[in-house]
């Protein structure tokens, strides 16, 4: 059986291939003499290998790669099963070349395991020791990558967030597999007694006072302040001055560069073992802690928590300088939101 299947897109530039069966030392210079035969005269060529239906891959077949990659453009795995990877990823493959996991499916979880619910995202129990988050549909598969890696990065920082460990499929949209975490979310505890959290608001208020001084490199995570400003152009229900007003005001705030949470709320915070976990971390970035504030003032209210935001917010700033206590307080109180029913401030009005 031909184990190989060839198909050349001329639009695109792209050569892509999929492989099945075996790729050993009697398919391995068949397979090489067809895939070079298609890239002769070729150059910069875009290849993609699906290794979907590929169960076995030998030392030559590894070559035939090997040589692929030298003699194209760019080049991408996708598909690849556990045992295929674990072998790429023994032989050093997967420094120099990206190989995409095959996403393995999953059912539905029962609504009882509903944890928390996002904008776009749900997130369940799924076993002892795992949960999913399942996007909504129109959420692609690229855009679940990126916020995979959002992640991982995140997790190298230090920042308190479940470990990821891999992408899946459910039904008609994509999910992220995460460790479980075994708690409470802040919102559920509000619920249940909404004026005896005084130890959860101090520990929140020092954990985000610690990752706003947590220094990010601009090429690891998206700049926060851009962010922002491209959703507030892409807003239906602003007028054009209003948009102008608070796009001003947000790039007239200093970059400072350190975590951006983006998203935090009382359903994104989980008390575990006597600290809390940040359960998404999907709009993360670097920037000005401002920013973070205002994301941070704008879920509480609209998530009824008002009350628990002037409690953080208190707490958060009361060893702050009286100075930057003002500015904050003059941009985030919410008897003037939206921001643009007040003046910008200037580059310097809030650095640590």
């Amino acid at each position: 059986m031909d184990t190989t299947q060839l198909s050349w897109d001329e639009k695109q530039h792209t050569l892509n291939v999929t492989l099945a069966g075996r790729l050993d030392s009697l398919k391995a210079p068949e397979i090489a003499k067809k895939l070079f035969d298609v890239l002769e005269g070729r150059n910069n060529t875009t290849v993609i290998v699906d290794a979907e239906k590929l169960g076995y891959i030998s030392s030559a077949g590894l070559r035939v790669l090997l040589d692929l990659k030298k003699r194209c453009g760019d080049m991408k795995i996708i598909n690849v099963s556990l045992d295929i990877y674990d072998i790429l990823t023994m032989t050093g493959f997967t420094k120099f070349i990206n190989v995409e996991r095959r996403i393995r499916k999953i059912r539905r979880p029962a609504q009882g395991e509903l944890i928390s619910r996002d904008s776009d995202s749900s997130l369940y129990r799924s076993t002892n020791d795992l949960a999913v988050r399942l996007f909504d549909p129109e959420i692609n598969l690229d855009e679940v990558q990126k916020r995979l890696k959002l992640s991982k990065i995140a997790t190298s920082h230090g920042i308190p967030t479940p470990i990821v460990f891999e992408i899946v499929s459910c039904e008609d949209c994509y999910g992220i597999i995460f460790e479980n975490t075994h708690g409470k979310t802040l919102a559920q505890i509000w619920d249940e007694r909404p004026d005896g959290m005084q130890e959860e608001t101090r520990m929140l208020a020092e954990l985000m006072k610690s990752l706003h001084s947590t220094v990010i490199d601009k090429d690891e995570l998206p700049d926060f302040g851009q962010r922002m400003i491209d959703d507030l152009n892409a807003c239906t229900v602003l007028e054009d001055v209003q948009k102008q007003n608070l796009c001003r005001l947000v790039g007239s705030l200093h970059p400072a560069g350190t975590f951006v949470y983006g998203n935090l709320r009382l359903s994104n915070v989980m008390v575990m073992d006597d600290r809390l976990m940040l359960l998404d971390l999907t709009r993360c970035g670097w920037g000005n802690p401002v920013l973070d504030l205002q994301a941070a003032i704008s879920n509480m209210f609209a998530d009824g928590h008002g009350l628990f935001w002037k409690r953080f917010f208190a707490r958060y700033t009361h060893d702050l300088e009286k100075e930057k206590q003002d500015i904050l307080e003059k941009v985030l109180d919410p008897r003037i939101r939206p921001w643009w029913k007040s003046e910008p401030q200037t580059k310097t009005a809030y650095k640590e």
